[in-house]
């Protein structure tokens, strides 16, 4: 195109008249490429359920710590079920997982447990642990319990809706618990000096949200510092764990088909990992 043909086009362009005729046709094309992009991006969604479907037929937890956990058809409320029913979801925090469970707590405090994905599959792994499940969502509570019912360990779990203290059991702050967290930043709020009482012989697994509230790493390494030896776990992207993670079921995959599965969350995330020291 010539420079006068370029700049009869911006006139067109900048003219109101001339604006206001072709605008509507513009509205139009963006509708129209809106569908076809809407269509294609439902057809790639589509080709990955049914991949999914083919490698979790089972609909069990295939690696990792929970490998066995029954899932039936049961999804998760504030993540993808796929990365779980793979073994691959917060694969991270599994070593330090797997160390605070030889403790052989008598407790679980889980925070955030969406369906229940720590809160079952701990209570699998530990037979005498008892585990308290919270969750504001009416949906995840709904599901946590028929995740324990699916695996027959109801009988240990109790699911409650927000996390309130007066649910857990009065001998709390003297025996030896673990809390998991996970409550989307409201873990800045949930950490008072009632709290802190009862956590000074617990461990805790914490899921820092820092776009919500950024300082929340020092005001909890403030109240926990004296009672706890603290250690921050630094989540994988998801294109890493794309080119990191080795899963047989994943190897003839596309990269696409791949991030369908595995992905988890955008953005910079840790982890705070709090050991008890007394």
């Amino acid at each position: 195109m010539n420079m006068k043909a370029k700049r009869f086009l911006q006139y067109l362009l900048v003219n109101d008249i001339s604006w206001a005729l072709l605008s509507p046709f513009l509205f139009v094309s963006r509708r129209i490429e809106a569908s076809r992009i809407n269509f294609k991006n439902r057809r790639i969604e589509n080709e990955n359920v049914t991949i999914c479907k083919n490698i979790f037929k089972e609909k069990t937890v295939l690696h990792g710590m929970f490998k066995g956990m029954r899932y039936a058809d049961i999804q998760a409320t504030g993540s993808s079920v796929y990365a779980k029913l793979l073994g691959s979801y917060e694969l991270e925090i599994a070593s330090a997982l797997k160390a605070f469970l030889k403790k052989k707590y008598a407790t679980l405090i889980n925070i955030g447990c969406d369906e229940g994905y720590y809160a079952v599959g701990i209570t699998i792994l530990c037979p005498h642990i008892h585990v308290y499940a919270f969750d504001c969502n009416k949906k995840a509570q709904v599901r946590c319990k028929l995740l324990a019912q699916t695996n027959n360990v109801s009988d240990r779990i109790s699911v409650n809706g927000c996390f309130a203290i007066s649910e857990l059991p009065q001998n709390i702050a003297i025996s030896k618990n673990l809390f998991i967290i996970d409550c989307e930043g409201c873990e800045n709020e949930l950490f008072t000096e009632k709290l802190i009482g009862i956590t000074k012989n617990a461990d805790l697994i914490i899921e820092l949200h820092y776009q919500k509230h950024p300082l929340v790493l020092s005001k909890i390494e403030n109240l926990l510092s004296h009672t706890h030896k603290i250690t921050l776990l630094t989540a994988l992207s998801d294109h890493e764990r794309i080119m990191h993670y080795q899963f047989d079921e994943l190897n003839q995959l596309t990269y696409q088909q791949k991030h369908f599965i595995l992905n988890e969350r955008n953005g910079f995330m840790q982890w705070l990992i709090a050991e008890s020291i007394n």
